[in-house]
């Protein structure tokens, strides 16, 4: 139930090991105060996760449920069932923020009433390098592909209990699919353009795991089935929206191809492999 708290910070945890204390400790470290979070213990069997989750279940403001192992979207339920605040922003386990997220995010929910969702600029960090430069939010540009980062802040009532995050997007694609049924309901979106949340990937996890193609087709096709009447009506958009993007990772294949460094490294290859035949 929401109250007088602002935030509620939402947190499912299976297995994230180190990398779970850095979430913890940029929560911690905010420069805007009002907020708790609510950390669900998604069935963790590493014992590095569960001295850590055991430390932060003592700490003030930091709820820690236990549960058995149901996936991140029943997670987040069984968190936002629990939150307080009025505004909610959902934290992978081996993600962190920015000390400012709060501080620059809440004002804008606070002083737009017309504003559902605030998401900023996201940092790559672990396996992937870079600045992920979220949005837009509308139809069009969400069915193409999850233009929102999971870490983006919304207002507490948007969340239905009976509706909630879908737990049958277990290999990911969960957010996604929240962020098109916002959109479709006429939720907007604002950015606020720096990069105040940082998103992890490393080598075997869950959204590495994703990336492959037959989790990929699969995660694509549910949310075909699901939003078929929404594909159908946006069908010129979508198409329109999927070709800007393979045309401009073309053009960003292109610069890296025509970086100095990367041509000498492709003469040596070419170099070598004659020298080995």
């Amino acid at each position: 139930m929401s109250g007088s708290l602002a935030v509620s910070i939402i947190t499912p945890v299976f297995n994230a090991g180190a990398a779970l204390e850095q979430a913890f400790a940029s929560v911690g470290a905010q420069s805007f105060s009002d907020w708790e979070h609510v950390v669900v213990d998604d069935g963790s069997t590493d014992d590095t996760t569960r001295r850590i989750l055991d430390a932060a279940s003592s700490r003030p403001k930091v709820t820690v449920l236990r549960g058995e192992n149901g996936g991140p979207a029943r997670a987040r339920n069984r968190a936002l069932a629990h939150a307080r605040g009025r505004y909610v922003l959902p934290l992978d386990a081996d993600d962190y923020l920015h000390a400012t997220f709060l501080a620059r995010t809440v004002p804008v929910l606070e002083a737009e009433p017309q504003t559902g969702i605030v998401h900023t600029w996201v940092g790559l960090v672990g396996g992937h390098v870079g600045v992920w430069k979220t949005g837009p939010a509308t139809i069009p540009a969400l069915l193409a592909r999850c233009t929102l980062h999971v870490t983006s802040l919304f207002r507490r009532e948007l969340w239905d209990p009976a509706d909630g995050f879908d737990p049958s997007f277990v290999e990911t694609g969960e957010d996604w699919d929240f962020w098109i049924r916002l959109a479709a309901r006429g939720v907007e979106a604002r950015a606020v353009p720096e990069v105040l949340a940082y998103y992890r990937r490393t080598p075997g996890s869950r959204d590495d795991a994703a990336r492959g193609p037959a989790r990929a087709d699969a995660v694509m096709r549910r949310l075909l089935a699901k939003h078929g009447a929404l594909y159908a009506a946006h069908a010129p958009d979508v198409v329109a929206a999927l070709f800007v993007e393979v045309t401009q990772l073309g053009k960003s294949l292109q610069r890296v191809y025509a970086n100095p460094l990367v041509r000498l490294a492709l003469r040596a290859r070419t170099v070598l492999g004659k020298g080995r035949s």
